[in-house]
């Protein structure tokens, strides 16, 4: 960068276990994928309890959803595929699946065959069901941030750091799991409920383009959740709308201008004056500086850094650059298909990694000296897909340290010392 990133390290006075933000199991899925398939279910007289037993069997694929989103509920985590039945007439020419009908204790009452237990025949009848994959995004994540802090997360593009970053914030209705702010859990709030937290909790988006709207000034876009939330009284609010414009590198007399007259940099100084306005306590940085020119992102990161010294910001701060993560960060968590595979203290990750993922990653930072030769570690294959991760570790697919173990048993995401946490098989589970 053509600008030297301030290194200074922030002074949290916080004390040792107090955390602004907990995350417990957080998942989120996505519906990808609906089909419509046929099965044969067996009829039988629902007067016998056998029969009922055998009926309540077949019937049993029916999905629980979500409230409001279409998703399945937490509960059910075994498999890609929900089934509902939808219609018990089937169109000509297709085909019928036969499946086993079996009790609760896992005995075959009613086989492939339409025979019994006992030998006797069953008459089968063909049920239209409605098959959905999900892909899983976020699945299973937890951690805390302590007030003060700026926690980072990197990762490859589709490895789910925005959709966790845009969950905490409950922009996504999550799937399951448990989000608590400042000792609220805000994951079962209503939206009324839900307003009161909207002024603590802000995210800065990574595109400083597309976040913007287009035909309003930048007066209104930053002064606009002012007003809503009430933040300050109606005499004072264009002096205070100014005053944040300052504290972000705006000139007063952009109060008025529009967002096509602005550069990048410009821009995402207005994303962050925009953040800041109602004084949130915790921020989602998404990929900030990303979609900004490389001379302008040393401006940025430092100026996010003076604005969380002077108002003792907490921020969660999601790259793709492990150089800039490095520069601003305390703590740094890594992901990879909707899991964390090592998280610690930004000395650890960088000086000591532990997780192959964690060795591959930094590998691939350049480093500026023409004459440095480093060992560039490459990943073989593509990543696989959320909607069907393979079994065990996520990533023995590409590990060039694979074992067997790793194929079958998902390793435990365990703290080593120091708060270094990592999930791999290299490493003692017990």
């Amino acid at each position: 960068m053509s600008e030297e990133i301030k290194t200074e390290v922030n002074n949290v006075d916080a004390p040792k276990d107090d955390y602004i933000l907990e995350v417990y199991d957080l998942k989120k899925y996505f519906l990808t994928k609906k089909e419509f398939k046929f099965v044969k279910v067996p009829v039988v007289n629902n007067s016998d309890p056998a029969s009922t037993a055998m009926q309540n069997a077949a019937n049993s694929g029916d999905s629980e959803i979500g409230e409001n989103s279409g998703e399945p509920k937490i509960a059910d985590d075994g498999g890609n595929q929900a089934i509902t039945e939808k219609s018990d007439v089937s169109p000509d020419g297709a085909d019928a699946t036969a499946v086993d009908v079996v009790d609760n204790d896992g005995m075959k009452l009613v086989d492939s065959e339409g025979k019994k237990s006992d030998g006797d025949s069953v008459q089968y009848k063909r049920k239209l069901v409605h098959a959905k994959t999900y892909v899983k995004a976020v699945n299973g994540v937890s951690f805390k941030v302590k007030r003060g802090e700026t926690l980072g997360i990197v990762g490859e593009s589709g490895c789910g750091k925005s959709t966790m970053g845009r969950s905490i914030l409950r922009l996504f209705d999550i799937t399951g799991g448990k989000v608590v702010f400042e000792g609220t859990d805000i994951t079962a709030l209503k939206a009324s409920e839900l307003r009161k937290f909207r002024t603590q909790m802000q995210i800065i988006f990574q595109d400083p383009y597309g976040s913007l709207p287009p035909r309003s000034p930048v007066g209104q876009i930053i002064g606009e959740a002012v007003k809503v939330h009430k933040i300050v009284p109606k005499s004072e609010y264009r002096d205070y709308v100014i005053d944040i414009m300052r504290k972000c590198g705006l000139q007063d007399f952009y109060f008025d201008r529009y967002p096509h007259e602005f550069s990048g940099g410009q821009r995402q100084r207005i994303c962050i004056a925009r953040a800041l306005a109602v004084k949130p306590k915790f921020v989602v940085c998404d990929e900030p500086v990303s979609a900004l020119d490389v001379s302008i992102q040393a401006q940025v990161i430092n100026l996010l850094k003076e604005l969380q010294r002077d108002l003792n910001l907490t921020y969660l701060f999601i790259s793709h650059d492990l150089s800039v993560v490095q520069h601003i960060s305390d703590r740094v968590g890594v992901m990879y298909l909707g899991q964390f595979v090592e998280m610690g203290e930004e000395k650890d990750i960088f000086n000591n990694p532990m997780h192959p993922y964690t060795h591959a990653l930094l590998s691939a930072v350049p480093i500026p000296d023409p004459h440095y030769k480093g060992n560039r570690i490459v990943l073989q294959g593509d990543i696989p897909s959320p909607a069907n991760p393979p079994s065990g570790c996520k990533f023995h697919t590409r590990c060039s340290r694979c074992m067997e173990v790793c194929k079958t048993v998902e390793p435990k995401f365990k703290d080593y010392g120091n708060g270094h946490m990592c999930a791999c098989h290299l490493y003692p589970q017990d």
